[in-house]
């Protein structure tokens, strides 16, 4: 994630990457520049099946209020940026729900040639 926001593909520059754990929430990836209050959460997922559009809804609908809510000052004004990624790619559904919404999906092939370039 840092690597990624330094070479612009996040859209902002992180301080802290890594995942966020709370009593209400969990995400597995959470990226933060506190100064620019942006942030990016994202959820990985590693099974034999194509990512259905129910974990993005859940990820953008359910899980960033939370997220936002744990923020010090409850996240008001913050620029949110969502990510998925997944080693089996994603349905269509996901591509369109994804492409409507502005969300970074990355499947293995793109993980891996990221890791690779930089």
């Amino acid at each position: 994630m840092v690597r990624q926001g330094r070479a612009g593909l996040l859209g902002f520059r992180p301080d802290v990457a890594g995942s966020h754990w709370s009593r209400a929430v969990q995400v597995d990836v959470a990226a933060l520049n506190w100064q620019e209050r942006a942030i990016l959460l994202g959820e990985c997922k590693w099974g034999t099946d194509a990512v259905g559009r129910d974990v993005l809804r859940e990820l953008v609908e359910v899980k960033t209020p939370r997220v936002l809510k744990d923020l010090p000052d409850g996240g008001q004004g913050w620029q949110v940026h969502h990510a998925l990624y997944a080693r089996a790619g994603f349905t269509g559904a996901t591509q369109a729900a994804a492409q409507a919404g502005a969300v970074t999906l990355v499947d293995l092939a793109a993980l891996a040639a990221g890791l690779q370039a930089s």
